[in-house]
């Protein structure tokens, strides 16, 4: 063989490494931030053997708001708009079981019901007898849902902000609406894909699901500082500009929507598809609740939040203006307005 063609052997040989380096080197600095497991000092309770990354803000004997986040798998972060609930309630957040800052757990513990039933440890923990109002975005709305059905008694207020779905009808809808943007990935999706496997090479821990919630965080849930669900986000882009979250659980995300025949509030029927009674009870809850949608939002935005309202008996829909999916991050004035008047009803 002539010197010619082992030099183009080698080059052809090298290219790969070459590009293996450049992309090693230019995603230097990817990390995951500690869960309160590796840093004590990062606020939390815990309740019955139960450890949740938690703050409080507000005069404890004032009434209790508690914020319960969206997901399944993310944490209260773009939640803290409520802080200025503050002057006159006691508002509590929480970050869910293996989720956020909170430690990370084994799949066992990441289920529908349990996380409802956590939600329950925090209001017997911080109601002190009293009862407790409930504001629950997206994801975080599914469990005040039925948290109401069950403990009606415990609740004096319930906000449900853009709950993704609570009946069969419309979960039939959002999952529609899922299932293509799974089968639709552009150029974009791959390219981010690739950059974040060299980003997750300088990953070393915190802990062992450290990798996955970067995957999830960067090239799932979110493509890049883009959101995959367009249709949620006025002009398709996040209020911010970017994704806004301490850690987000591809473990909790993933096996917390697997409720297939795992959940007192799903039920397979003769076809063996699943049936959704997220509003299982609620019609024993005799206060107005608060819906929240967004004018952006083209999904689970005015029209499938009228369609929840029809299992209350009271229900009142409020609209933010000039907002998506992420309303406590764009409009959080207007927000906090809009759930300060009802919890003073």
């Amino acid at each position: 063989m002539s010197r010619k063609a082992n030099k183009i052997i080698l080059i052809i040989l090298a290219i790969p490494l070459v590009i293996f380096i450049l992309g090693y080197l230019l995603t230097l600095g990817a990390s995951v931030p500690q869960t309160v497991e590796q840093d004590p000092s990062i606020p939390h309770v815990t309740i019955k053997g139960v450890t949740f990354h938690s703050e409080t803000f507000g005069n404890p004997e004032n009434p209790v708001v508690i914020a319960v986040h969206g997901g399944p798998g993310d944490d209260y972060r773009p939640f803290l708009s409520l802080k200025a609930l503050s002057d006159e309630f006691y508002v509590v957040f929480y970050d869910q079981r293996g989720t956020g800052l909170s430690p990370r757990v084994n799949a066992e513990e990441l289920t529908f019901d349990l996380t409802v039933s956590d939600l329950n440890l925090i209001v017997d923990h911080y109601s002190h007898g009293e009862k407790v109002n409930l504001v629950g975005h997206s994801f975080g709305a599914m469990l005040v849902a039925p948290y109401l059905g069950k403990y009606p008694e415990k609740v004096d207020h319930a906000v449900l902000s853009e709950p993704g779905f609570l009946t069969t009808e419309t979960a039939m809808k959002y999952m529609a609406y899922f299932a293509s943007k799974v089968s639709n990935k552009d150029l974009s999706y791959y390219f981010q894909r690739i950059k974040t496997w060299f980003e997750i090479l300088h990953i070393n821990g915190p802990d062992e699901q450290a990798r996955a919630d970067y995957i999830y965080a960067h090239a799932g849930v979110s493509v890049g500082n883009k959101p995959r669900q367009t249709e949620y986000y006025c002009n398709g882009e996040y209020a911010t500009g970017e994704s806004v979250y301490w850690r987000r659980s591809a473990l909790a995300n993933q096996s917390i929507q697997n409720l297939g025949g795992k959940s007192e509030f799903v039920s397979i029927d003769v076809n063996g598809r699943p049936e959704f009674h997220f509003t299982k009870g609620v019609e024993n809850f005799n206060r107005k609740v608060l819906f929240i949608a967004s004018e952006c939002n083209k999904i689970i935005g005015e029209e499938i939040q009228s369609i929840h309202m029809q299992s209350f008996p009271t229900a009142e829909l409020a609209v933010i203006k000039g907002a998506g999916h992420d309303m406590f991050l764009g409009k959080p004035e207007e927000v906090v307005k809009v759930i300060r008047e009802y919890l003073n009803e």
